[in-house]
């Protein structure tokens, strides 16, 4: 997360390295510039010196052949010596991949010129007159091809500096130029920067201050407050969005507790429909249990023991789960009861994975599934009937499946077993049988207890039978007295 002031602090560093940047450039190229400027000054000063220097030499050495008077030999040592110095600098100063041809012959006439002015000086010295006035003569025709050379370079160089000249115009124009875009980028810069940085403050504050408002009216629906930049601001927005689902999560099983209250009243209204005194009840079948049993009729003994499971299992606490393996007991004992109302015509089956059994589950799910599908699937059969009841694990979840072959369903009716939300029409119940309660009620009592997590599916068709098959997790999680979340195992 990059914070606000930090972001503050990398704009005005960008800012200041920006304008230290261009002003160092224009610094810089102005310092280039007058660099060049000096240079081609020199250049000027050196070729107007040698061209003076030689001038003054030949003039000393003139006059001390005709006047004999050491000052003017003194004169051209000293004449010598500068215009000497003046010629190394050729090398360094006036040379370049231009005029290389040219200086260097200008360099070796002068070297030739004070050779000749040195013999004359020798040959005068002397007194041999020949030779003092042929190296006189030869180092004033050398004299004059200097000065001539010197015209030659000073006009290249003056070519060269009106070239300079134009493209100094020409810089000097781009540096105003630089200039002023650098004054009007900097202003434009600032200006987009702070239009940012408040649009990335007062448009969330103004979003957060929006959905604040709505939810103290008690409207949690709102969408989440969306913030792009990354900074104490994106905190914010996301703690309040965080806080707002949790609110409407809290609501919403609040809201899913209170329905799952109202379904189990119903389902001890409807256990409670006989308005028998349940101990009464369950004290009289034992009791004629016991006497069958005494009796010898021990195949009616174990039918009222069935029936009396049944009951007090159905009359039961009906606020608190269960596990997978006393509904399978209770379904047990239903299958019993019923074979011996109806014989052979109805046969049960199971195919039950015994560590799948210890899960918790609502109370009263299996049940009745199991009437339903005896109720109105198979009741109908003379023979041939069957139901069969699959406990199994695949893929970390618990598989329970009750098949009958009966008459099946279509898909109206599957579509009104399986709808989550009322649509007004009568909900498909058992009739007649032991708990009264519809399939819809098991449903809706799976989906709040297990958060949506379980799955429900039916396969049936007209003739064909009917597959109910219910995908639930393989562990539950306790949550306070009583109330049971379910979640996946590791």
């Amino acid at each position: 997360m990059i914070r606000i002031r930090t972001k503050i602090m990398i704009f005005v560093t960008v800012l200041v390295l920006l304008v230290n940047g261009v002003t160092f450039y224009l610094y810089h190229s102005s310092q280039q510039t007058i660099d060049q400027y000096h240079d081609s000054f020199e250049r000027f000063i050196i070729l107007n010196q040698i061209s003076k220097q030689t001038t003054e030499v030949y003039e000393s050495v003139n006059a001390y052949v005709i006047e004999k008077s050491p000052r003017y030999l003194d004169d051209y040592h000293r004449l010598r010596d500068q215009l000497v110095d003046e010629k190394e600098k050729l090398i360094g100063k006036v040379e370049n991949k231009d005029n290389y041809p040219t200086v260097t012959n200008y360099y070796n006439m002068i070297e030739s010129f004070l050779e000749e002015c040195e013999r004359t000086i020798e040959a005068f010295q002397k007194e041999d007159l020949n030779q003092y006035s042929f190296h006189l003569n030869e180092a004033s025709k050398v004299s004059r091809f200097i000065q001539e050379t010197t015209l030659s370079l000073l006009n290249s160089e003056l070519t060269s500096y009106r070239a300079f000249y134009h493209a100094m115009e020409q810089k000097n124009l781009y540096l105003q130029a630089m200039g002023i875009s650098l004054f009007v980028t900097t202003i434009f810069l600032s200006l987009l920067t702070a239009l940012w940085f408040s649009r990335g403050i007062t448009r969330p504050i103004s979003l957060l201050s929006s959905s604040a408002r709505k939810i103290s009216k008690g409207d949690f629906s709102g969408e989440d407050v969306e913030v792009r930049t990354n900074d104490e601001m994106k905190l914010l927005a996301g703690t309040f969005n965080r806080m707002r689902r949790n609110i409407r999560e809290l609501i919403k099983e609040i809201k899913d507790q209170s329905e799952l209250d109202r379904l189990l009243k119903e389902m001890e209204l409807k256990s409670l429909q006989s308005q028998i005194n349940p101990h009464f009840l369950f004290n009289t079948l034992n009791t004629i249990s016991r006497m069958a049993y005494l009796e010898g009729s021990e195949k009616t003994s174990d039918l009222i023991s069935s029936v009396s499971a049944l009951l007090r299992y159905n009359l039961g606490n009906l606020d608190k789960p269960t596990t997978l393996r006393e509904e399978v007991r209770i379904v047990k004992e239903y299958f019993f009861i019923q074979q011996t109302r109806f014989g052979d015509r109805v046969t049960f089956n199971t195919d039950i994975d015994d560590t799948c059994l210890d899960i918790e589950i609502p109370i009263l799910t299996l049940q009745p599934i199991v009437e339903n599908a005896f109720i109105h699937g198979i009741e109908s059969y003379e023979s041939d009937a069957e139901i069969k009841l699959c406990v199994y694990e695949e893929k970390g979840q618990v598989m329970i499946e009750v098949h009958d072959n009966g008459v099946g369903m279509d898909e109206d009716v599957k579509e009104r077993l399986l709808q989550k939300e009322d649509d007004g029409k009568p909900e498909l119940r058992s009739q007649g049988h032991s708990t009264g309660i519809g399939m819809k009620n098991v449903v809706k009592r799976l989906e709040l207890f297990y958060k949506n997590k379980s799955e429900i599916q039916i396969e049936s068709a007209v003739n064909q039978g009917t597959m109910i098959r219910i995908a639930i997790p393989c562990t539950v999680e306790k949550r306070g007295d009583d109330q049971y979340v379910a979640y996946y195992g590791s």
